[in-house]
């Protein structure tokens, strides 16, 4: 019996350190368990949202901790799924599946969460959450939390104070973000009833194969405003893909266009300009094309306006002249480019003008000036009519002079002001001056007192000079004076139009008539020879 007893016993304690030993590897597996997140601590934050209906009612601290680093004003359904729809696509369509007491899991876009969507009547929760693998857990030190809040801080507050607009929309042209900035010109141009509310409005309509269009080389740009009492505001868009968004920057460019309208005008006031200009211009760029050019050259040069707009170079745009006679033919063609070189240089440096004769009795000033960045500009005037005006005159004074040179009586003709501006051959006799070879500013009183100086003493020379020089005067004025060589001299002064005065001197000539005119008619041949 003791035998037996002592064995009972033995037994008994195998039995006992087996359970002990047994209930300690439990313990070891559920703690390990533990460990790896396949039950998470009774005190792990829990993001979890409520709302009665779509609007939020109630929330866990953890979930008011994400939305203050979100720096939004959540207030319904539609914000949250908003701020949550980088990481979980199409959580807004979810809400609007849910039964009366259904439930549905979504998984994140990096499945590296879950959002939980639960319905209890009107009453919607929101929970988010990791999946239970045994290798979710992340757990963040608090030095790198801090770096980031201090980054993300730092990075609101870049986007906050942007003077641009800035917005994030998806590939269906929702908006997921935008800055202070785009939120005020919501506030301005927006649609007043959705102030406030998430999604703000659309202020642009973007084409975003246009804008990321890399050959497309205009500028995408639109306005607000300019209706009513609201100033026109010009943006210009830059778009820049991010993963499945694209984030949308615009600058006002207010003061871009100003210019360009400014600009604008002003050419359109040159090209009105240079359409009735009468001389004909021709603009050649730094590398010798023609960029500019007016009809009025169109029609002095004959040159089509059709080959002109083809922009010839400065070569063919010679080329095409002399080919249609309208410049001087070379004498030596082979150095024809050589000198198109010489006029380009001279037309470069400002100092180019030439007078062209064309057959038919055609002449052009051509004229070449310096322009910015290189560029030559070449005047075409026709002077046909100048030129045939100044030689009609030309002829009329020789005429007139040869007129005056055949008459046996000296003539001097004296402005108003009194200086001498005509004479004749017999004047220059009678005086022994040599006024033909070009008059010099010589006044009544100098005339007057040469005449003097060559006579005997008489007051009458005083009394023609108070004549000349007088507004109201006697239709005519004469007298007698008596030269130093004895010779008589018959003096007569009259007005002629414009207030000019006309003094004749006539002395006997006893030489045979027959020799005057053959002395005078040498004079006249001698002065046509000069002319």
């Amino acid at each position: 019996m003791n035998f037996e007893l002592v064995i009972l016993a033995v037994l008994a304690t195998i039995t006992a350190f087996g359970i002990s030993i047994a209930a300690l590897w439990v313990a070891s597996r559920w703690q390990n368990a533990a460990g790896r997140g396949t039950a998470p601590p009774a005190d792990e934050p829990v993001v979890s949202f409520l709302f009665d209906d779509e609007s939020l009612v109630d929330l866990t601290e953890a979930a008011q901790v994400l939305i203050s680093v979100s720096g939004r004003d959540v207030t319904d359904y539609a914000s949250i799924s908003a701020f949550l729809a980088p990481r979980f696509p199409g959580l807004l369509n979810h809400f609007n599946d849910l039964g009366p007491y259904g439930q549905r899991n979504i998984y994140s876009a990096d499945n590296t969460e879950i959002a939980t969507l639960s319905r209890h009547n009107t009453r919607v929760r929101l929970t988010l959450s990791e999946p239970e693998s045994g290798n979710t857990i992340l757990s963040l030190d608090r030095p790198t939390l801090m770096s980031f809040e201090t980054e993300l801080t730092s990075l609101r507050s870049t986007t906050e104070h942007m003077p641009f607009l800035i917005w994030r929309q998806d590939q269906a042209g929702n908006i997921t973000w935008v800055n202070r900035a785009y939120m005020n010109a919501c506030a301005i141009y927006g649609d007043p009833n959705r102030a406030g509310l998430w999604p703000p409005c659309k202020l642009f309509d973007i084409d975003l194969s246009q804008s990321l269009n890399a050959d497309s080389t205009k500028p995408q740009r639109h306005c607000l405003g300019g209706d009513g009492d609201m100033p026109a505001q010009w943006y210009q868009f830059d778009v820049t893909p991010l993963e499945n968004d694209f984030l949308i920057s615009a600058m006002n460019v207010n003061t871009v266009v100003e210019a360009e309208d400014t600009l604008r005008t002003f050419v359109q006031t040159l090209s009105k300009t240079f359409a009735d200009l009468p001389i004909g211009l021709a603009v050649f760029t730094r590398d010798r094309r023609l960029a500019l050019f007016n009809p009025a050259l169109a029609d002095l040069s004959t040159i089509p306006p059709e080959k002109l707009i083809m922009r010839p170079t400065l070569f063919g745009f010679f080329d095409m002249l002399r080919e249609r006679q309208m410049m001087p033919e070379p004498k030596n063609y082979n150095t024809w480019r050589d000198h198109i070189v010489d006029l380009e240089a001279s037309a470069a440096d400002g100092t180019y003008h030439e007078t062209w004769h064309l057959p038919y009795g055609r002449t052009f000033r051509v004229t070449g000036r310096p322009q910015i960045d290189g560029a030559v500009a070449l005047l075409f005037e026709d002077i046909s009519d100048e030129i045939g005006m100044n030689r009609r005159y030309r002829t009329e004074l020789e005429v007139g002079q040869s007129v005056l040179d055949s008459l046996g009586r000296g003539m001097a003709v004296f402005s108003p002001t009194g200086v001498l501006t005509l004479t004749n051959f017999a004047y220059d006799t009678l005086w022994s001056t040599n006024t033909r070879e070009g008059l010099d500013t010589l006044f009544v009183g100098d005339a007057v007192r040469y005449w003097s100086d060559r006579c005997a003493p008489s007051p009458l020379w005083e009394d023609l000079r108070v004549y000349v020089m007088s507004d109201q005067r006697d239709p005519s004025f004469a007298s007698d004076a008596m030269m130093l060589d004895g010779r008589p001299l018959m003096l007569t002064a009259r007005p002629l139009a414009g207030g000019s005065t006309l003094v004749q001197f006539q002395q006997p000539d006893k030489r045979p008539l027959a020799k005057q005119k053959i002395q005078g008619a040498a004079h006249t041949s001698q002065r046509t020879a000069q002319s």
